[in-house]
C-alpha cells in the first residue's frame, strides 16, 4: 500500500500531528508499506529530512490561497499513484487533499482530532465557550456559516474519518451529517521516551503546556494561582501563541512573582519537565484528545482538568473543574497541597492504566485504510 500523509505542520515544528505524523510513519513502514509526507513549512527544505527513511515534501508558507494551490499542484506530483491520502487535519490540509481527491479519485481519510472554526471563532470572539456548546447554540451556523460550509464539502469529499474520542465522533457526525459508517476510532498512542527516570524528583512546580490561546483558557488558571493558600508553589506556563504579551502584562500589572513563562520545549524535554512536576493542570475550555494528559500518566505525574475532555474513560478516577470557575482550581490545588491528599491522588492517577501504542494505532489505522 502507497501512504501519502498530508499535515498542516511537521518537523521540526512543535505540536500534534509534528509528533504524530513521524511516529505513525515509522510503524507503517515496519508494516511494509510505502510512505510520503506532505506538509506546509516555514522553509522549504531541512537537513534532517535526509535522515528520514520516507520523502518530504514541504511547502513553504505563503499567501494563504497560494498554499492551498501550491499544497494540491504538489499532492497531484506526488501522490498520483497513491493508494490513499491521509490527511491530519480537515482544513489546512484536507482542502487541498479534498480537491485532490475529487479530481483523481483517489480515496482521502481524515485524522480529526481538533475543532479549526470553533478555535477561529474563540481567537477572534475572546469568547468562553465549549466545544459542545458551541454546536449547540449553533454558532456553527450563525458565525462560522462560510467555513462550516467549506468543511462540509470537504467532508462529502472524504470517504473515511478517523476520530480519536467517541466525544467527538458523535459531535460531528450530528452536525455535519456524517454516516456512521464512514466514521471510526483511532485512539491517541502513547510515547514517553526511555530515558526517563523512575524515581521522580518532585519539584513545587504546577505546570501548563501549550498554545497561548483563547481556548486553552490561560487567564482563568492565572486568576486562581493568585488565590491559592501555598504561595510556595510556582506555576510555569511552557508555550508561546498571541496570548503571550498579554499574559505577561497580567503579570507585570498583578506584581505576580510565582508564575513564570517558559518557551516551548521539544516534546522529550517537556516529559522530561514534567516527570518533576508536582502537578499538570489542563484548563482548556474544551480538550479533545489531549496527548500531554495521557503523558502524565504514563510518568505517573498528577494532574487536573476541565470537564470537557474526550476521555470519558477518566470519570471519577480524575479531578474535573468548570473550566469558568477559576475557584474550582483553587480549591482543587489548595486541597493537593495537603500532603496526604496529595499522595492519595497521586497514587489514583499512577493506578489509571493506558497502553495503547504506535504499533497498534498503525495496525486500526490501516484497517480503516482498506475498507471499501
Amino acid at each position: 500500500m502507497k501512504i501519502v500523509i498530508a499535515t498542516g505542520i511537521f518537523l521540526p515544528e512543535i505540536g500534534g500531528p509534528a509528533t504524530y505524523v513521524p511516529n505513525i510513519a515509522k510503524e507503517f513502514l515496519d508494516l511494509g508499506y510505502s510512505v510520503k509526507v506532505v506538509t506546509y513549512s516555514k522553509k522549504a527544505k531541512y537537513k534532517e529530512d535526509k535522515n528520514l527513511s520516507y520523502p518530504v515534501f514541504r511547502i513553504k508558507h505563503s499567501y494563504k490561497f497560494l498554499n492551498y494551490w501550491r499544497y494540491y499542484r504538489m499532492l497531484k506530483k506526488v501522490a498520483k499513484d497513491a493508494d490513499v491520502v491521509y490527511a491530519f487535519d480537515h482544513f489546512s490540509a484536507g482542502i487541498p487533499a479534498a480537491k485532490f481527491s475529487r479530481k483523481t479519485g483517489i480515496p482521502l481519510v481524515i485524522r480529526i482530532g481538533g475543532d479549526f472554526i470553533w478555535e477561529r471563532y474563540l481567537e477572534k470572539t475572546g469568547k468562553s465557550i465549549s466545544l459542545r456548546k458551541f454546536y449547540e447554540k449553533g454558532l456553527h451556523l450563525k458565525k462560522a456559516k462560510k467555513r462550516f460550509n467549506l468543511i462540509s464539502w470537504v467532508f462529502r469529499t472524504t470517504k473515511t474519518f478517523v476520530f480519536t474520542t467517541n466525544f467527538q465522533r458523535e459531535l460531528f457526525q450530528k452536525y455535519y451529517e456524517i454516516s456512521p459508517e464512514k466514521c471510526f476510532i483511532v485512539p491517541n498512542p502513547i510515547y514517553v521516551p526511555a530515558d526517563i527516570p523512575d524515581d521522580r524528583q518532585i519539584k513545587k512546580e504546577i505546570i501548563f503546556s501549550g498554545r497561548f490561546i483563547n481556548k486553552n483558557n490561560i487567564k482563568n488558571l492565572m486568576l486562581a494561582f493568585r488565590e491559592i493558600k501555598d504561595q510556595s508553589l510556582s506555576l510555569v506556563l511552557i508555550g508561546e501563541g498571541p496570548q503571550k504579551k498579554s499574559i505577561e502584562q497580567m503579570i507585570k500589572v498583578w506584581s505576580i512573582k510565582n508564575i513564570h513563562i517558559e518557551p516551548k520545549m521539544s516534546r522529550e524535554e517537556l516529559n522530561k519537565r514534567v516527570a518533576q512536576a508536582y502537578l499538570v493542570v489542563f484548563p482548556s475550555y474544551t480538550d479533545i484528545s489531549p496527548n500531554s494528559m495521557l503523558e502524565c500518566i504514563a510518568l505517573n505525574v498528577p494532574f487536573i482538568s476541565s470537564t470537557e475532555i474526550g476521555f470519558d474513560w477518566l470519570a471519577g478516577k480524575v479531578r474535573f473543574f468548570e473550566p469558568g470557575k477559576p475557584e474550582q482550581i483553587v480549591a482543587h490545588i489548595n486541597q493537593l497541597s495537603d500532603p496526604k491528599t496529595y499522595k492519595e491522588y497521586s497514587q489514583t492517577v499512577a493506578d489509571i492504566y493506558y497502553n495503547y501504542s504506535y504499533a497498534q494505532a498503525a495496525v486500526d489505522t490501516t484497517k480503516v485504510f482498506m475498507l471499501n
